[in-house]
């Protein structure tokens, strides 16, 4: 009898998960495997993805992106997409998505800039750590329906993936300006929400692209999502001294700006504007 599924979250992380997506590479031999996270913006009416253009290292182009859905498939991130725009310096990826918004996945609202009623003192990381994702590679061999087996859990009420666990850093907001965030994360003899007291918190490698964001004062949730969260930027890196560093929310509204420019939107129709994941 196989091992039952424990799925630990409450309603509040549920809720902070699901602006975050497990990002897979396509490699040489046709297999997929685990690369880093992306989040879920939304800026004047466009859906968008956004990740760590280091991601892209080593030759990897934006073809070889892939995300996992819950019917077991992988599609290619930019499918469904109107364009994107890597920014190398700025180590960040945008992928637009226009009017097509994942389903079931939340997005945040890069238009609203109040921050009554938020901790402005902290924030948190959320992401998908390497070492908390057992299927780091998914075999080409495997079929849609082994894959939906093994990855995906229903209760009859909402749909899991088992193999695949986010995580939340929470630190002091460090610094800011208009470019960069700057935390803390210090992973010895730490305490975790769901695990207690442990002697070493797992490395946030593979959290890069992932969302950082402010929260209430109570850390409750809200009537709405916009008043529960803050968008604040996404984590790129993880530094020895335990610093971690994010890119900023206004330079990320800064370099979509610049790619709207480049790429305008004339016209464009869409009769499916909802995508499974």
């Amino acid at each position: 009898m196989g091992k039952k599924f424990s799925y630990q979250s409450d309603d509040y992380d549920r809720q902070t998960q699901r602006f975050v997506i497990p990002l897979y590479i396509k490699d040489n031999l046709g297999n997929y495997q685990y690369s880093s996270t992306g989040t879920f913006v939304k800026y004047n009416e466009h859906h968008y993805i956004i990740f760590a253009a280091h991601a892209l290292e080593k030759d990897i182009s934006i073809n070889d992106i892939f995300t996992f859905t819950i019917d077991g498939t992988l599609h290619k991130i930019q499918e469904h997409s109107i364009g994107y725009k890597v920014f190398k310096e700025a180590d960040i990826v945008i992928v637009d998505h226009f009017n097509n918004a994942f389903d079931g996945k939340n997005y945040f609202n890069l238009n609203i800039n109040s921050l009554i009623g938020f901790d402005k003192k902290h924030f948190a990381w959320t992401g998908f750590p390497i070492s908390r994702t057992k299927a780091k590679t998914i075999h080409k061999t495997k079929t849609k329906e082994t894959l939906e087996k093994e990855h995906i859990h229903s209760d009859g009420n909402a749909i899991y993936f088992k193999n695949t666990k986010y995580f939340t850093i929470l630190s002091r907001l460090i610094n800011q300006n208009k470019n960069s965030i700057f935390g803390k994360y210090n992973r010895k003899n730490t305490n975790l929400k769901y695990q207690g007291d442990v002697n070493m918190a797992p490395h946030p490698k593979g959290m890069s692209g992932g969302a950082m964001y402010l929260f209430t004062k109570e850390r409750k949730l809200k009537e709405t999502l916009d008043d529960t969260f803050r968008f604040l930027g996404i984590g790129l890196e993880y530094k020895n001294n335990k610093t971690i560093i994010g890119i900023s929310r206004n330079k990320i509204i800064e370099l979509i700006d610049i790619f709207n420019r480049e790429s305008p939107v004339e016209l464009i129709f869409q009769e499916q504007n909802s995508l499974k994941t």
